[in-house]
């Protein structure tokens, strides 16, 4: 199954609930953009690329930029579409590969972020995003990517991880590891009339390094500007040389 197809029939359905409250979502990345100076976006246009239910996206039409915003799981974008309410964000609902197809101006920042970057076919398919987005952007435009680095395989009964659970719900992964990706097989068991149901899906994450993906941005024409771990996930900064 595909990444998109993963979505449509399966994460789709409860990606929203695993991630958490959304408000405190959107104050959280809010934070994180002003404290890597991007808070100040009033005249500049932001691209997010696999925006989701527009975490990230909202906080940047909060801080003042104008948004567009890709995505192609239509459930998570109907969320998205619900909670606009005069921000200045256009979603299109497509692969971002051919985003700059849908801009009519060079942006000033580009967001690829929640680990969505690994979820692109192949490293060919990376370097080529990366080198459309700093073709895109405006001169010293900037980039951020964050993503988790599934390069250390984990073993034995460690690749089965509790992801989140309450009453109703608990969301377990199991990862497959193979040569230059992860097979990610997600475990949903919900609750309905007293009774639990087990519904399983699977997709296809990259395995790239933290420095494999400084060394695909600075090929791309970009410097690096910051790297850092957060909650177990990798945030490159990266600025248009």
């Amino acid at each position: 199954m595909n990444v998109k197809e993963h979505y449509d029939s399966h994460l789709g359905n409860f990606y929203s609930w695993m991630i958490g409250d959304y408000e405190t979502l959107v104050s959280d990345n809010i934070s994180f953009f002003t404290s890597h100076n991007m808070g100040g976006g009033k005249g500049k246009t932001a691209v997010d690329f696999g925006c989701g239910n527009g975490v990230h996206s909202m906080a940047l039409a909060h801080l003042g930029y104008s948004v567009v915003s890709f995505d192609f799981n239509k459930q998570l974008l109907d969320e998205f579409r619900s909670r606009i309410h005069g921000e200045n964000i256009t979603i299109v609902e497509t692969d971002f590969m051919d985003f700059e197809k849908y801009l009519s101006v060079k942006p000033d920042l580009i967001i690829c972020m929640g680990d969505t970057i690994t979820h692109l076919n192949n490293r060919s398919d990376v370097e080529l995003i990366l080198q459309k987005g700093c073709n895109a952007l405006n001169e010293k435009g900037e980039l951020i990517i964050s993503f988790r680095d599934l390069t250390v395989p984990l073993t034995g009964t460690d690749r089965f991880l509790p992801v989140k659970s309450d009453d109703l719900r608990i969301l377990t992964c199991f990862l497959e590891y193979f040569d230059g990706h992860v097979m990610v097989h997600d475990l949903l068991h919900e609750k309905d009339s007293g009774r639990w149901t087990q519904k399983v899906s699977s997709y296809k994450k990259l395995r790239i390094s933290g420095d494999e993906m400084k060394g695909l941005l600075t090929d791309a024409g970009f410097d690096i500007v910051s790297s850092e771990v957060i909650n177990w996930m990798i945030y490159v900064t990266a600025v248009k040389s």
